[in-house]
């Protein structure tokens, strides 16, 4: 038995507490050894601990340490053996994938990890039944279309077990980026029996979970703002991970967060507004680039968003280059295109995509109210009132204020109304076409065009604004297809895609996101990805001298 001295804190709370350490993680074991616990702060709650289900990152992050996935991706996204013993086998036509598993990984119920796992969580990911969002990057598997509409068994899917530590993958079209899926979280194995045994309660609260990654989970109600990782010493790696525990909370107000930091009471800060500004020099501030782009989206539900003016005076009435850098503050860009900068490149000229397209930013008060005119021409409408929704952080909420004003400001007779709820609530909420505009976002899965421009195709699963563009669709339909083995051709359809969002205003381009956090120093070599699941606590180290 160990004894904490970790701080769990709710925000009411907070101020009264004392300044108990220095950021240095310390507790003692009852043999007198050292216990490396961290003291993290998350943004926003879990939405659910289901690999299949999980849409949203802060799920992702912490499901990526307590579950393993057959690859693993390092702070550049080059893939690791996890549960494989190597990169798969491929057949020479492209569409066949073997894969080993190494044998000696359990499940923290002492269950082995198999091949039939992964083929279960395969298969429950295509069910129709199931309705998982990220079914859809099962498309190139053998009679997916059959498997997913629900004509076909989903046995029929391309994923068999072999033996019990042997995979096989076919597929029908070559998916160029298949390797980065098997390392991506809704891929993840999952345990059968344990699964069925609790039903639809799998993954909504640490109690329902079982484990195959170097952490377990804790104290985690399915809706609270605290939850604790121990290390899981059944891990097959467990002998390189050096952290003990990791006791997370949610804080949401970002003075809060720093003044717990300040206390050394946490370990990290997130920092946005004038607190990013005022901290950016601290000799403890560190910034992490992202390959996540934020929009407001429009609900094209609404028969008012038919009407293209009308979207494109609400875009040229935002000024993005104020908000990111002003706003914000935190060293987020401001953005024109649909994916972030740094993210794909010319396979011919290796030019960046944003660089290459080179869209200008709309932002013209003038041109916004002109165009606001002939939309209230065609509605025949004086005025508007529409809901903007957005998650209940600080930096979402200081942005839908920003645009607020913006509209208020440029488009006279426009009202917006803010509805800021947590993150779980704003998801559903754009699941169930409740709003008229929301503040949303996408982190890159993979390093792939295709992870952000299939989000916009007819029917796609996270096309949640239902917005549909034949021409638009063209382009993606063959960037999976026909030209899926052709880099050349590929990139030609995403410019292409591109052009077509733009000229059609079919979204609010807003910023990318930089994170500015303070972090404490001795909590070092924790891996950051600008793509895939943000962080990972499995190569840090605490150091733990008094």
């Amino acid at each position: 038995m160990k004894i904490k001295k970790s701080f769990l804190v709710t925000l009411a709370t907070a101020a009264l507490l004392a300044a108990c350490g220095s950021n240095e993680g310390n507790t003692e074991a009852a043999n007198g050894e050292a216990s490396a616990v961290v003291n993290y702060v998350a943004p926003t709650e879990i939405a659910t601990m289901d690999s299949v289900l999980v849409t949203d990152m802060n799920s992702a992050n912490y499901i990526g340490h307590v579950q393993e996935g057959l690859y693993w991706e390092n702070d550049v996204n080059e893939i690791q053996p996890a549960l494989a013993e190597s990169l798969p086998e491929v057949s020479e036509d492209g569409l066949t994938y073997t894969i080993k598993m190494r044998e000696d990984a359990t499940w923290s119920n002492g269950d082995q990890i198999t091949a039939h796992d992964f083929v279960y969580a395969i298969q429950r990911l295509a069910n129709p039944d199931t309705a998982a969002p990220y079914s859809y990057l099962l498309a190139g598997f053998e009679n997916a279309e059959g498997v997913l509409s629900g004509e076909q068994a989903i046995e029929d899917l391309g994923v068999e077990a072999l033996d019990d530590y042997t995979i096989e993958i076919r597929l029908e079209t070559p998916i160029p980026y298949i390797e980065n899926l098997l390392a991506f979280t809704p891929l993840y194995p999952q345990n059968q029996a344990f699964v069925e045994e609790v039903g639809d309660a799998y993954g909504t609260d640490s109690d329902n979970l079982v484990f195959s990654g170097p952490f377990t989970m804790t104290e985690w109600d399915g809706t609270g703002l605290t939850w604790s990782l121990v290390k899981n010493d059944d891990y097959y790696n467990a002998d390189d991970i050096a952290i003990d525990e990791v006791d997370v909370q949610v804080i949401k107000e970002v003075s809060t967060n720093v003044n717990l930091f300040e206390a050394g009471d946490v370990d990290n800060s997130l920092l946005t507004g004038e607190l990013a500004k005022q901290y950016l020099n601290h000799e403890d501030a560190v910034q992490q680039a992202k390959a996540r782009n934020y929009w407001v989206a429009f609900n094209y539900n609404n028969e008012v968003f038919q009407n293209k003016n009308l979207r494109e005076a609400i875009d040229y009435a935002i000024n993005n280059e104020e908000l990111a850098t002003n706003v914000i503050g935190d060293g987020s860009n401001p953005v024109s295109t649909f994916v972030p900068e740094n993210f794909i490149f010319n396979p011919e000229t290796e030019e960046d995509f944003v660089s290459e397209v080179a869209i200008e930013d709309k932002y013209d008060p003038e041109e916004a109210g002109r165009l606001w005119a002939l939309a209230q021409d065609e509605l025949g409408v004086e005025t508007l009132t529409l809901n903007l929704l957005g998650d209940d952080d600080e930096k979402s909420k200081t942005t839908a204020e920003y645009i607020q004003g913006q509209i208020a400001n440029n488009l006279p007779g426009v009202t917006l109304t803010l509805q800021n709820v947590p993150k779980k609530n704003r998801l559903s909420q754009e699941d169930a076409r409740d709003y008229d505009l929301v503040i949303t976002g996408w982190a890159a899965d993979f390093a792939d065009g295709i992870n952000f421009f299939e989000l916009f195709e007819t029917d796609g699963p996270y096309n949640r604004g239902d917005y549909s563009n034949e021409d638009y669709d063209a382009e993606i339909i063959a960037a999976k297809g026909e030209n899926a083995n052709d880099p050349v051709a590929r990139w030609e359809n995403f410019v292409a895609a591109q052009e077509v969002l733009t000229e059609d205003s079919a979204w609010i381009p807003l910023y990318q996101e930089v994170e500015t956090q303070l972090r404490n120093p001795n909590l070092e070599g924790i891996t950051f990805r600008s793509v895939g699941n943000e962080f990972d606590l499995r190569t840090a180290t605490l150091d733990n001298a008094e």
